[in-house]
Protein backbone atom coordinates (compact mmCIF):
# COMPACT_ATOMS: atom_id res chain seq x y z
CA UNK A 1 0.00 0.00 0.00
CA UNK A 2 2.84 2.50 0.91
CA UNK A 3 4.13 2.00 -2.57
CA UNK A 4 1.06 2.64 -4.29
CA UNK A 5 0.30 5.76 -2.41
CA UNK A 6 4.12 6.71 -3.37
CA UNK A 7 2.99 6.23 -7.31
CA UNK A 8 -0.44 8.54 -6.51
CA UNK A 9 1.80 10.96 -5.33
CA UNK A 10 4.16 10.55 -8.17
CA UNK A 11 1.20 10.65 -10.56
CA UNK A 12 0.47 14.05 -8.54
CA UNK A 13 3.89 15.53 -9.68
CA UNK A 14 3.59 14.45 -12.87
CA UNK A 15 0.72 16.70 -13.19
CA UNK A 16 2.38 19.48 -11.76
CA UNK A 17 5.34 19.54 -13.86
CA UNK A 18 3.53 18.75 -17.04
CA UNK A 19 0.62 21.28 -16.77
CA UNK A 20 3.32 24.47 -16.78
CA UNK A 21 4.60 23.20 -20.61
CA UNK A 22 0.57 22.41 -21.55
CA UNK A 23 -0.14 25.81 -20.71
CA UNK A 24 2.76 27.55 -22.20
CA UNK A 25 2.10 25.48 -25.44
CA UNK A 26 -1.55 25.75 -25.53
CA UNK A 27 -0.51 29.95 -25.01
CA UNK A 28 1.95 30.07 -27.88
CA UNK A 29 -0.15 28.36 -30.51
CA UNK A 30 -3.68 30.42 -28.85
CA UNK A 31 -5.60 27.32 -28.28
CA UNK A 32 -7.52 28.89 -25.55
CA UNK A 33 -10.95 29.13 -24.25
CA UNK A 34 -12.49 32.26 -24.94
CA UNK A 35 -15.28 34.18 -22.84
CA UNK A 36 -18.46 34.50 -24.82
CA UNK A 37 -21.02 36.62 -22.38
CA UNK A 38 -23.42 34.10 -22.18
CA UNK A 39 -22.62 30.51 -20.73
CA UNK A 40 -19.39 30.85 -20.18
CA UNK A 41 -18.42 32.31 -16.68
CA UNK A 42 -14.84 33.10 -16.78
CA UNK A 43 -14.03 36.54 -18.57
CA UNK A 44 -10.34 35.83 -19.98
CA UNK A 45 -8.96 33.29 -22.32
CA UNK A 46 -8.14 30.30 -20.70
CA UNK A 47 -6.03 26.92 -22.31
CA UNK A 48 -8.22 24.62 -22.22
CA UNK A 49 -6.12 21.30 -23.17
CA UNK A 50 -5.49 20.38 -19.48
CA UNK A 51 -6.61 16.88 -20.32
CA UNK A 52 -3.49 16.08 -22.05
CA UNK A 53 -1.82 16.73 -18.57
CA UNK A 54 -4.47 14.52 -16.93
CA UNK A 55 -3.79 11.64 -19.46
CA UNK A 56 -0.09 11.60 -19.71
CA UNK A 57 0.34 12.14 -15.82
CA UNK A 58 -2.16 9.02 -15.03
CA UNK A 59 -0.69 6.69 -17.41
CA UNK A 60 3.28 7.13 -17.05
CA UNK A 61 2.37 6.44 -13.05
CA UNK A 62 0.28 2.96 -14.25
CA UNK A 63 3.26 2.37 -16.77
CA UNK A 64 5.70 2.74 -14.08
CA UNK A 65 3.60 0.45 -11.65
CA UNK A 66 3.25 -2.22 -14.03
CA UNK A 67 7.05 -2.65 -14.29
CA UNK A 68 6.51 -3.34 -10.96
CA UNK A 69 4.50 -6.53 -11.38
CA UNK A 70 1.60 -4.98 -9.38
CA UNK A 71 -0.66 -5.73 -12.29
CA UNK A 72 0.13 -6.09 -16.67
CA UNK A 73 -0.10 -3.16 -18.36
CA UNK A 74 -3.73 -2.47 -18.94
CA UNK A 75 -3.36 -1.89 -23.14
CA UNK A 76 -7.40 -2.23 -23.11
CA UNK A 77 -7.52 1.07 -20.98
CA UNK A 78 -4.71 2.83 -22.53
CA UNK A 79 -6.62 2.09 -26.05
CA UNK A 80 -10.29 2.61 -24.83
CA UNK A 81 -9.51 5.90 -22.88
CA UNK A 82 -6.69 7.23 -25.80
CA UNK A 83 -10.04 7.09 -28.31
CA UNK A 84 -11.93 8.55 -25.69
CA UNK A 85 -9.43 11.59 -24.88
CA UNK A 86 -8.37 11.89 -28.63
CA UNK A 87 -12.49 12.58 -29.55
CA UNK A 88 -12.06 15.08 -27.07
CA UNK A 89 -8.64 16.79 -27.93
CA UNK A 90 -10.20 16.92 -31.51
CA UNK A 91 -13.22 18.35 -30.44
CA UNK A 92 -11.00 21.02 -28.49
CA UNK A 93 -8.89 21.77 -31.50
CA UNK A 94 -11.37 21.74 -33.97
CA UNK A 95 -15.06 21.13 -33.00
CA UNK A 96 -17.17 17.61 -33.12
CA UNK A 97 -20.63 17.89 -33.81
CA UNK A 98 -22.59 15.87 -31.22
CA UNK A 99 -22.55 12.66 -32.91
CA UNK A 100 -18.74 12.56 -33.77
CA UNK A 101 -17.93 12.88 -30.18
CA UNK A 102 -21.33 10.16 -29.63
CA UNK A 103 -19.17 7.99 -32.13
CA UNK A 104 -15.59 8.70 -30.31
CA UNK A 105 -17.33 8.01 -27.22
CA UNK A 106 -19.11 4.86 -28.30
CA UNK A 107 -16.17 3.78 -30.19
CA UNK A 108 -13.65 3.97 -26.81
CA UNK A 109 -16.15 2.17 -24.57
CA UNK A 110 -16.38 -0.83 -27.02
CA UNK A 111 -12.41 -0.82 -26.69
CA UNK A 112 -12.99 -1.06 -23.00
CA UNK A 113 -15.83 -3.77 -23.11
CA UNK A 114 -13.84 -5.73 -25.54
CA UNK A 115 -10.98 -5.64 -22.79
CA UNK A 116 -13.34 -7.32 -19.88
CA UNK A 117 -14.77 -4.30 -18.82
CA UNK A 118 -18.38 -5.64 -18.52
CA UNK A 119 -21.23 -5.78 -15.74
CA UNK A 120 -22.17 -9.11 -15.67
CA UNK A 121 -24.72 -8.91 -13.24
CA UNK A 122 -27.08 -7.16 -11.02
CA UNK A 123 -27.33 -7.34 -7.01
CA UNK A 124 -31.09 -6.20 -6.55
CA UNK A 125 -32.84 -5.75 -2.97
CA UNK A 126 -34.59 -8.88 -1.62
CA UNK A 127 -31.25 -10.86 -2.18
CA UNK A 128 -31.89 -11.10 -5.70
CA UNK A 129 -29.24 -11.49 -8.04
CA UNK A 130 -29.51 -11.39 -11.95
CA UNK A 131 -27.04 -12.70 -14.63
CA UNK A 132 -27.45 -10.39 -17.66
CA UNK A 133 -25.38 -12.54 -19.99
CA UNK A 134 -24.82 -10.59 -23.38
CA UNK A 135 -27.52 -7.97 -21.98
CA UNK A 136 -24.56 -6.77 -20.17
CA UNK A 137 -22.59 -5.46 -23.31
CA UNK A 138 -25.14 -2.83 -23.87
CA UNK A 139 -25.78 -1.97 -20.36
CA UNK A 140 -21.87 -1.57 -19.89
CA UNK A 141 -22.02 0.64 -23.19
CA UNK A 142 -24.63 2.29 -21.73
CA UNK A 143 -23.06 3.23 -18.42
CA UNK A 144 -19.78 4.14 -19.36
CA UNK A 145 -20.92 6.48 -22.25
CA UNK A 146 -23.06 8.20 -19.99
CA UNK A 147 -20.81 9.11 -17.28
CA UNK A 148 -18.38 10.43 -19.71
CA UNK A 149 -20.90 12.86 -20.81
CA UNK A 150 -21.73 13.43 -17.20
CA UNK A 151 -18.23 14.47 -15.95
CA UNK A 152 -18.18 17.00 -19.32
CA UNK A 153 -22.06 18.17 -18.67
CA UNK A 154 -20.63 19.97 -15.04
CA UNK A 155 -17.27 21.03 -16.48
CA UNK A 156 -18.62 24.24 -16.92
CA UNK A 157 -16.13 25.87 -13.58
CA UNK A 158 -12.95 25.93 -12.48
CA UNK A 159 -11.80 23.31 -10.38
CA UNK A 160 -15.33 21.92 -10.55
CA UNK A 161 -15.30 18.93 -12.77
CA UNK A 162 -11.91 18.26 -12.10
CA UNK A 163 -12.54 18.39 -8.16
CA UNK A 164 -15.43 16.09 -7.99
CA UNK A 165 -13.94 13.52 -10.33
CA UNK A 166 -10.89 13.35 -7.81
CA UNK A 167 -13.21 12.93 -4.95
CA UNK A 168 -15.24 10.18 -6.75
CA UNK A 169 -12.08 8.80 -7.51
CA UNK A 170 -11.01 8.35 -4.58
CA UNK A 171 -13.73 6.85 -2.68
CA UNK A 172 -13.76 4.43 -5.62
CA UNK A 173 -10.23 3.40 -4.57
CA UNK A 174 -11.57 2.73 -0.89
CA UNK A 175 -14.52 0.83 -2.00
CA UNK A 176 -12.01 -1.83 -4.16
CA UNK A 177 -10.20 -1.58 -1.85
CA UNK A 178 -12.68 -3.07 0.34
CA UNK A 179 -13.70 -5.55 -1.91
CA UNK A 180 -10.41 -7.27 -2.32
CA UNK A 181 -10.45 -5.76 -6.32
CA UNK A 182 -6.90 -4.67 -6.00
CA UNK A 183 -5.91 -3.13 -9.52
CA UNK A 184 -9.22 -0.89 -9.96
CA UNK A 185 -8.27 0.42 -6.18
CA UNK A 186 -4.96 1.20 -7.65
CA UNK A 187 -5.44 2.73 -10.81
CA UNK A 188 -8.84 4.63 -8.69
CA UNK A 189 -5.73 6.42 -6.62
CA UNK A 190 -2.99 6.55 -9.71
CA UNK A 191 -6.16 8.98 -10.84
CA UNK A 192 -6.92 10.72 -7.85
CA UNK A 193 -3.28 11.45 -7.66
CA UNK A 194 -3.21 13.00 -11.05
CA UNK A 195 -6.31 14.74 -10.87
CA UNK A 196 -5.19 16.31 -7.31
CA UNK A 197 -2.28 17.12 -9.36
CA UNK A 198 -4.09 19.03 -12.11
CA UNK A 199 -6.19 20.59 -9.16
CA UNK A 200 -3.52 23.03 -8.69
CA UNK A 201 -4.12 25.27 -11.56
CA UNK A 202 -7.50 24.90 -12.23
CA UNK A 203 -9.06 25.42 -8.99
CA UNK A 204 -10.41 29.06 -9.16
CA UNK A 205 -9.23 31.13 -10.94
CA UNK A 206 -7.97 28.79 -13.30
CA UNK A 207 -4.78 28.56 -14.98
CA UNK A 208 -6.17 25.94 -17.31
CA UNK A 209 -9.14 24.07 -17.92
CA UNK A 210 -9.53 20.56 -18.58
CA UNK A 211 -11.54 20.63 -22.15
CA UNK A 212 -13.09 18.17 -23.53
CA UNK A 213 -10.21 16.18 -23.57
CA UNK A 214 -10.04 15.77 -20.04
CA UNK A 215 -13.48 15.87 -19.21
CA UNK A 216 -14.32 12.93 -21.22
CA UNK A 217 -11.46 11.20 -20.52
CA UNK A 218 -12.11 11.75 -16.56
CA UNK A 219 -15.46 10.58 -16.75
CA UNK A 220 -14.26 7.32 -19.01
CA UNK A 221 -11.57 6.27 -16.32
CA UNK A 222 -14.22 6.56 -13.74
CA UNK A 223 -17.07 4.86 -15.46
CA UNK A 224 -14.22 2.18 -15.93
CA UNK A 225 -12.98 1.82 -12.68
CA UNK A 226 -16.76 1.71 -11.18
CA UNK A 227 -18.15 -1.16 -13.08
CA UNK A 228 -14.53 -3.01 -12.58
CA UNK A 229 -14.54 -2.26 -9.17
CA UNK A 230 -17.77 -0.96 -7.12
CA UNK A 231 -20.22 -2.71 -9.58
CA UNK A 232 -18.55 -6.21 -9.46
CA UNK A 233 -19.11 -6.19 -5.85
CA UNK A 234 -21.96 -8.69 -5.13
CA UNK A 235 -22.65 -7.12 -1.11
CA UNK A 236 -25.27 -4.87 -1.55
CA UNK A 237 -27.42 -3.32 -4.15
CA UNK A 238 -25.34 -2.92 -6.86
CA UNK A 239 -26.15 0.06 -8.55
CA UNK A 240 -26.32 1.84 -5.07
CA UNK A 241 -22.59 2.52 -4.86
CA UNK A 242 -21.21 4.48 -8.03
CA UNK A 243 -24.57 6.28 -8.13
CA UNK A 244 -23.84 7.46 -4.72
CA UNK A 245 -20.34 8.52 -5.66
CA UNK A 246 -20.94 9.75 -8.94
CA UNK A 247 -24.21 11.38 -7.71
CA UNK A 248 -23.76 14.99 -8.26
CA UNK A 249 -22.67 14.75 -12.23
CA UNK A 250 -25.24 11.85 -12.67
CA UNK A 251 -28.30 14.14 -11.13
CA UNK A 252 -27.15 17.15 -13.07
CA UNK A 253 -27.43 14.91 -16.23
CA UNK A 254 -30.68 13.68 -15.52
CA UNK A 255 -31.81 17.48 -14.91
CA UNK A 256 -30.11 18.80 -17.89
CA UNK A 257 -31.91 16.21 -19.80
CA UNK A 258 -35.64 16.75 -18.20
CA UNK A 259 -34.91 20.50 -18.59
CA UNK A 260 -33.85 20.58 -22.36
CA UNK A 261 -36.49 18.31 -23.37
CA UNK A 262 -39.02 20.21 -21.41
CA UNK A 263 -38.46 22.98 -23.25
CA UNK A 264 -38.13 21.49 -26.43
CA UNK A 265 -34.14 21.42 -26.56
CA UNK A 266 -31.95 19.26 -28.54
CA UNK A 267 -30.43 17.22 -25.65
CA UNK A 268 -26.89 17.50 -27.06
CA UNK A 269 -27.56 21.61 -26.48
CA UNK A 270 -25.72 23.76 -24.00
CA UNK A 271 -27.82 26.27 -21.79
CA UNK A 272 -27.58 27.98 -18.39
CA UNK A 273 -29.24 25.68 -16.46
CA UNK A 274 -27.09 23.62 -14.57
CA UNK A 275 -26.75 23.11 -10.61
CA UNK A 276 -23.52 25.66 -10.46
CA UNK A 277 -25.23 28.08 -13.05
CA UNK A 278 -27.95 28.12 -10.82
CA UNK A 279 -26.17 29.13 -7.78
CA UNK A 280 -24.09 31.51 -9.53
CA UNK A 281 -27.18 33.67 -10.10
CA UNK A 282 -28.44 33.19 -6.19
CA UNK A 283 -25.33 34.82 -5.69
CA UNK A 284 -22.97 32.14 -4.73
CA UNK A 285 -19.10 33.08 -5.43
CA UNK A 286 -17.32 30.69 -7.99
CA UNK A 287 -15.40 28.86 -4.84
CA UNK A 288 -18.06 28.99 -3.06
CA UNK A 289 -19.93 27.15 -5.51
CA UNK A 290 -17.01 24.73 -6.32
CA UNK A 291 -16.80 23.99 -2.29
CA UNK A 292 -20.07 23.15 -1.92
CA UNK A 293 -20.06 20.75 -4.59
CA UNK A 294 -17.02 19.15 -3.12
CA UNK A 295 -18.76 19.08 0.24
CA UNK A 296 -21.64 17.30 -1.36
CA UNK A 297 -19.46 14.65 -2.97
CA UNK A 298 -17.57 14.09 0.26
CA UNK A 299 -21.03 13.31 1.74
CA UNK A 300 -22.01 11.47 -0.87
CA UNK A 301 -18.60 9.39 -0.70
CA UNK A 302 -18.50 8.84 3.03
CA UNK A 303 -22.23 7.65 3.31
CA UNK A 304 -21.46 5.14 0.00
CA UNK A 305 -18.33 3.87 2.00
CA UNK A 306 -20.94 3.28 4.75
CA UNK A 307 -23.32 1.51 2.95
CA UNK A 308 -20.76 -0.74 1.85
CA UNK A 309 -18.93 -1.51 4.95
CA UNK A 310 -22.34 -1.80 7.28
CA UNK A 311 -25.80 -1.61 4.93
CA UNK A 312 -25.28 -5.50 3.45
CA UNK A 313 -29.53 -5.34 3.50
CA UNK A 314 -30.05 -4.21 -0.07
CA UNK A 315 -33.39 -2.83 0.34
CA UNK A 316 -32.03 -0.34 2.86
CA UNK A 317 -29.68 0.72 0.31
CA UNK A 318 -32.35 1.33 -2.54
CA UNK A 319 -34.62 3.24 0.19
CA UNK A 320 -31.53 5.89 0.97
CA UNK A 321 -30.99 6.22 -2.47
CA UNK A 322 -34.69 7.05 -3.47
CA UNK A 323 -34.71 9.06 -0.04
CA UNK A 324 -31.47 11.33 -1.13
CA UNK A 325 -32.71 11.66 -4.51
CA UNK A 326 -36.22 12.93 -3.24
CA UNK A 327 -33.94 15.17 -1.36
CA UNK A 328 -31.97 16.63 -4.08
CA UNK A 329 -34.78 16.66 -6.60
CA UNK A 330 -36.54 19.46 -4.50
CA UNK A 331 -33.41 21.51 -4.04
CA UNK A 332 -32.66 22.01 -7.98
CA UNK A 333 -36.29 22.13 -8.16
CA UNK A 334 -36.45 25.28 -5.87
CA UNK A 335 -33.20 26.66 -7.92
CA UNK A 336 -35.01 26.34 -11.33
CA UNK A 337 -33.26 23.78 -12.55
CA UNK A 338 -36.22 22.46 -14.75
CA UNK A 339 -36.24 25.36 -16.24
CA UNK A 340 -34.59 28.05 -18.52
CA UNK A 341 -34.26 31.33 -18.04
CA UNK A 342 -36.56 33.65 -21.03
CA UNK A 343 -34.02 34.96 -23.51
CA UNK A 344 -31.38 32.28 -23.41
CA UNK A 345 -32.97 29.17 -25.00
CA UNK A 346 -30.45 28.79 -27.94
CA UNK A 347 -28.23 25.98 -28.67
CA UNK A 348 -24.87 26.40 -28.17
CA UNK A 349 -22.08 24.10 -28.59
CA UNK A 350 -22.04 21.55 -25.66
Amino acid sequence: MKQVLFFSFLSCISAVVVVPFVIHFSEKKKWLDMPDGKRKVHVKPVPHLGGIALFLAFFLAVFFLSLLGYFSFPFYLLAGGGVIFLTGLIDDLLFLPPWGKLIGQTLGALILIAGGVTIQFFTLPWDTMIYLGNWGYPLTLLWIVGITNALNLIDGMDGLSAGIGAIASFTLGIIAWQEGRIEPAVLSFLLTGATVGFLFYNFPPAKIFLGDSGALFLGGMLATISVQGAVKSAATFTLAIPILILGVPILDTFFAIIRRSKNHLPVSSADRGHLHHRLLERGYSPRRVVVLFYIISIFLGVIAIIVNTFVRNGTYSLLLLLLLFALFWRWGKSLGVFDIPEGKKTVEKS
